[in-house]
Formats: structure tokens, sequence, C-alpha cells
């Protein structure tokens, strides 16, 4: 019997960033390009925010998918599924609000709802009625905003490492997925990957120099203020409950990675039971990095997920 062929890309080899001395899911593997050599350009608002955006691929007879990346950070964050996705359909991506390439100038508070507001505004510009929605972090966070406000607008979303609450509750040793204090998953090599429960501690994935707010933003001084404002955001945003998540009428998957020290397990467990019909998927051995940790199994789980056929909102084969 002839075993299958196995294909290898850059996509799907270890990083330049790999040391087999680190698990993964503490691993903080670099930024990249887009295939589209970055080239973006940008869409003044009405409100006088310029917003930095690029689109990608062909429109096809697949759903265009709209890419939002996570909170201080830029639509590099998202190069994998970018450059994957734009070889079948249209893709969308933004530099949020003040983020990346999108100056922090006209505005001073930070919002989901504007976050939401600011892609309904770049949709209308580039005349695209609906939209699939991949998002990370703050990026999932709006696409669940989207998905409740814009009902008519989203085909679906795929939510990796949302939250639906600012003030996040620990679960305590009568988690009923996990016994760990936070509700989450914290190992490594120095106690032989034993999950242990944890202090409650955020880690976000460092974004190469080549990426980082000073390097892109047109108004680099002034993103010590945009990642202060943002830090506010998250002390007070969002404050879901099951009432707001149950306007959501579209297919949603609710992912997060195993080892997330970032979002306590219970939030993630309390939105896939809130959110009619959604699905929830726990990715193996990665972190809220998941997506640059290991893009190609996170990429296999968001195409199956976008050509996933549904009939109202139930999946079918």
């Amino acid at each position: 019997m002839s075993l299958p062929t196995v294909v290898t890309t850059s996509d799907t080899l270890p990083t330049k960033a790999y040391n087999a001395s680190v698990v993964r899911w503490e691993w903080s593997p670099p930024l990249g390009p887009l295939s589209n050599g970055d080239k973006g350009e940008y869409l003044n608002l009405s409100s006088g925010v310029d917003l930095w955006y690029t689109t990608m691929g062909k429109p096809s007879k697949k759903t265009p998918v709209l890419l939002l990346h996570g909170g201080i950070g830029n639509s590099n964050q998202m190069f994998h599924q970018a450059n994957l996705l734009a070889r079948t359909r249209q893709v969308i991506l933004q530099d949020t609000r003040g983020q990346g390439r999108s100056p922090y100038k006209n505005f001073t508070e930070f919002h989901y709802d504007d976050f939401a507001r600011d892609a309904i505004a770049l949709l209308d510009h580039l005349n695209v009625s609906r939209v699939a929605v991949v998002g990370w972090s703050d990026g999932a966070i709006t696409g669940l905003d989207l998905a409740m406000n814009y009902t008519h607008r989203i085909d679906r979303v795929f939510a990796h490492g949302a939250n639906p609450q600012a003030n996040t509750s620990d679960p305590g040793t009568n988690d009923p997925i996990i016994n760990s204090v936070t509700g989450n998953l914290d190992s490594d090599l120095t106690n032989n990957g034993t999950t242990y429960s944890t202090a409650n501690v955020t880690r976000r994935a460092t974004a190469a120099d080549a990426y980082s707010c000073e390097a892109l933003s047109p108004l680099p001084m002034n993103c010590p203020a945009m990642e202060k404002g943002v830090n506010v955001m998250w002390d007070s945003e969002p404050t879901w409950g099951p009432v707001a998540l149950g306007k959501i009428k579209c297919p949603v998957w609710i992912v997060d990675g195993d080892h997330d020290v970032t979002i306590p397990r219970n939030q993630a467990d309390a939105m896939a039971a809130w959110i009619p019909f959604a699905g929830q998927l726990l990715l193996p051995q990665v972190s809220h990095s998941a997506l640059l940790e290991d893009p190609t199994f996170f990429n296999f789980a968001m195409e199956y997920f976008l050509d996933m056929p549904y009939d109202g909102v139930l999946p079918y084969y």
C-alpha cells in the first residue's frame, strides 16, 4: 500500500523562532508579510478616523472573509490565514482604529462597538454586502459584536480567544471542565508538561520590530497612548451576557487554545452555551496565540468551518 504524499510548505514548516526546548504554547512566533506585499490604502471615515485596509484574492463563489486582528496589533498577525484564504476567495483585512498602520488621532477612547461600526463602514466602501469573519482576541470580540448588531451582514464567525466580560470570573476548583484556579491550563518543560493551578497572568504574542506599532504607524509617537487607551477598554469591556449573545443568529464557533492563560476557560464555555447552536473547538497544545503557534491545524479548522454548508444554523455534511 502506498503512503499518501505529504506536501510541506513554508506555512507548515517550523519558523525560525522554533525552539524544541520550549513547549509550543509558550512560543512567541514572529509575524510575517501578506502575500500582496502588505500593500493597502486608507479609508477616511466620517468620524475623522483614518482606517488602513487591504484586500487580497479575488471574488469567487465563496463568501468573502473579513480577518480581524488582536488588540494592540495589526493585520500581519493573521498573515498565515490571509495568505491561505486569498488563494480561493476575497479576503479583507483592516488595522483596527488607532492600531498598526491606522493612526491614533481624532478620537480618544476605544470601544468594541466603534470597531464594529468601522468594519461595516469598510464593507460599505468596498460594496461587500455580506462576509464571514475570522477574528482573534479583540478581533474575535469585534466579530461577535458584528454578529449581534449587524446580523444581515455576517454569514458566520470563527471567534478565537474571545471573552464576553471584562471582569473575568474565576471558576475555582469546581470548574466542570478542569480543576484549576483560573480555568486555564499552564504547563511547561520544567514541570514535565503537567497541568497545575495558575495565577491570572496575561501573555500576548510579541510582534517582530518590523510589525510593531512604532514601525508601522504614521504617528509612532502616539503608540504608548494607544496602548494605554486599549488597556482602559480591556478593564471595562465587553459586558455581554446570555441575552446579548442570544441575539446572534449566524453560525459561530467559539475557539480557544487548551493552554490559553489569557482567557479563562469558563468564559469560552459560557459563550458556547449562550450563543444559539454555537460550536466549541479546543485546539491542542497551544495558547492564546494558536493562529501563530500552530497555523497548520488552525487553518485546517478555519477552512473547514468556512466551507461547511449550513441549513439555517445547523451544519449538514
